[in-house]
């Protein structure tokens, strides 16, 4: 009876559009590692909300932290739009604090739009990789990893029934990274019940991915002025940023986003992971 349940997890009625949950830790994370997969996604008829952990309220220039959240929620339902999302939703934690935040918190959290938009897919920060210093994606990441197992069990959070929300497992699993992971190239032990890498072509969605990227003019603007700071600092200087101002920070994220290249890497969890071949 149960892998009976767990196959019907992964059947959707005849010309359903999948319904795709992204959890990221800042609004441009998810944009630079997954946003020209789940651009072709979108075209493809896909419904993709954001889920987006903080408010990004650190990561600008001159502004003061109020100002700067305010500015990047704008930006970053601005960015969604773009891309095609139908919503961002902002849980508004502090940027680069969520190790004081209790794990079965924000798990939680993310359990009850698990349940509520009930999705096919799911993309989640890779909390495994080495090579990542911003640990809000590792808190992120391992959360929404222990929220998507939990959130098939009904003792977890049973208040939510109350509220109409029943279990719900998500059929697969996407696991996202800044680009360049050290391990990628390693082979895995075993096909079984691992995560494997999945590389996705965006060359026809890049134009999007970019548009998106570039409309967080605050993070954009800020990354640009703290290169010029740091190349002043020890004499040298990048002649775009000459002049600093909105258009020349838009290009240099969009040379920052071409250096990342035409495709997009995963580990991937899907059918093989949840149900081995002879069970199916």
């Amino acid at each position: 009876m149960k892998l009976l349940l767990l196959l019907a997890a992964f059947i959707l009625p005849a010309n359903a559009a999948p319904v795709v949950l992204v959890v990221t830790a800042a609004a441009p994370d998810y944009l630079q590692a997954a946003g020209g997969t789940l651009a072709a996604m979108i075209d493809r008829g896909a419904e993709v909300y954001v889920l987006r952990i903080t408010n990004d309220e650190k990561d600008s220039y001159n502004l003061a932290p109020e100002e700067t959240a305010l500015r990047m929620k704008a930006e970053s339902e601005e960015a969604g739009r773009l891309l095609g999302v139908k919503e961002v939703i902002s849980l508004g934690y502090r940027q680069w604090e969520l190790a004081d935040v209790s794990f079965t918190e924000l798990r939680d959290r993310i359990i009850w739009h698990l349940r509520h938009h009930r999705p096919q897919v799911l993309f989640i920060p890779n909390p495994y990789t080495e090579h990542d210093r911003v640990l809000d994606r590792y808190y992120t990441g391992a959360a929404a990893e222990d929220a998507w197992r939990a959130a098939a069990f009904q003792n977890y959070q049973p208040a939510h029934a109350e509220a109409g929300l029943s279990p719900h497992l998500t059929p697969e699993l996407y696991y996202y990274a800044p680009p360049v992971d050290p391990r990628r190239h390693e082979p895995e032990s075993t096909a079984t019940f691992v995560p494997q890498p999945k590389t996705v072509d965006i060359k026809a969605t890049f134009p999007k991915k970019l548009r998106a990227t570039q409309a967080l003019k605050t993070i954009n603007y800020s990354q640009a002025a703290r290169l010029r700071d740091r190349l002043n600092a020890t004499k040298r200087r990048l002649p775009l940023l000459d002049t600093l101002n909105e258009k020349s920070a838009s290009q240099l994220a969009e040379i920052n986003l071409q250096g990342l290249g035409m495709t997009e890497e995963f580990r991937y969890a899907g059918a093989d992971y949840q149900i081995p071949q002879k069970y199916r």
